[in-house]
């Protein structure tokens, strides 16, 4: 009887790692929390071997830090029951290529594989890796462009956010509102021609974009907030067609090098 069951112990522990090679590779290591209405993703493992993500109906939320630094992630798909994602959710996975959306989704949609809010006024996400080709070492060959739609009214936190190889050349007349770190280390972004609806430009909005040179703002900005434009080394004129009184400035929103604001960038105010 004791070998018997030694043998049948040995089976089964024999059985389970033989279940745990197998799925072990291509398992997707995601983790949920029961919430209001469905489930909550909390954690997502990435693994080499999974490059897409689909997340199922009864999904409606996708807290902050739960799909970021996926490195091996080309694709995201939303399933028809997200309806709230947290401005750090989904941020520097480098390699992503598009995101996708249930069309049942009442709250976000995707174009181009760039994640909008369903009436296309906020722009949520851009995936970082999209049109971006890699060597077998990981390094980018190249860099890409984008033109945000027109209508769009909101690029929100963290929608750029190390977006390295991304130059936006269109921001159409439409935008009031650059969120909190939205254009974050993006080294391929180069001057542009602000929109005269722009209102806010949010905390760390530019930080770190050396290649930005030379920015016109128009008369309806109200906010720019701490830190705009923190290490933009390459600044060397900033036009607001406002007055500085009228404005609320935050904390050395102005180009800073090594901390310090910059005193070789011409900062210009309507008299």
């Amino acid at each position: 009887m004791k070998k018997l069951i030694c043998a049948m112990l040995a089976l089964l522990t024999i059985a389970a790692v033989c279940s745990s090679c197998a799925l072990g590779p291509n398992t997707i290591d995601i983790r949920y929390e029961d919430v209001e209405g469905g489930r909550a993703v909390v954690r997502y493992d990435d693994k080499t071997t999974i490059t897409e993500l689909t997340l199922d109906d009864d999904v409606v939320e996708i807290r902050d830090f739960s799909l970021c630094n996926a490195e091996s992630l080309t694709r995201i798909t939303l399933g028809k029951g997200v309806k709230t994602i947290g401005t750090w959710a989904m941020t520097n996975n480098q390699h992503l290529q598009e995101f996708v959306v249930d069309p049942a989704n009442p709250y976000f949609t995707a174009v181009d594989g760039v994640l909008f809010s369903k009436d296309m006024k906020v722009l949520y996400y851009y995936p970082a890796g999209r049109g971006i080709q890699y060597d077998r070492f990981g390094q980018a060959l190249n860099e890409t462009t984008y033109d945000i739609p027109d209508g769009v009214e909101e690029i929100r936190d963290k929608a750029f956010y190390k977006c390295y190889y991304v130059n936006v050349t269109t921001f159409p007349d439409s935008i009031k509102r650059i969120g909190e770190k939205a254009f974050h280390r993006c080294s391929a972004l180069k001057d542009f021609k602000v929109p005269a609806s722009l209102e806010f430009i949010g905390k760390d909005a530019f930080a770190y974009d050396e290649n930005l040179k030379k920015l016109e703002i128009g008369p309806k900005i109200k906010e720019i907030r701490d830190y705009a434009f923190f290490q933009c080394t390459g600044m060397e004129s900033i036009t607001i067609d406002a007055k500085e009184s009228d404005l609320t400035l935050g904390a050395k929103w102005q180009p800073t090098a090594k901390g310090k604001i910059r005193d070789d960038c011409t900062i210009t105010f309507r008299q």
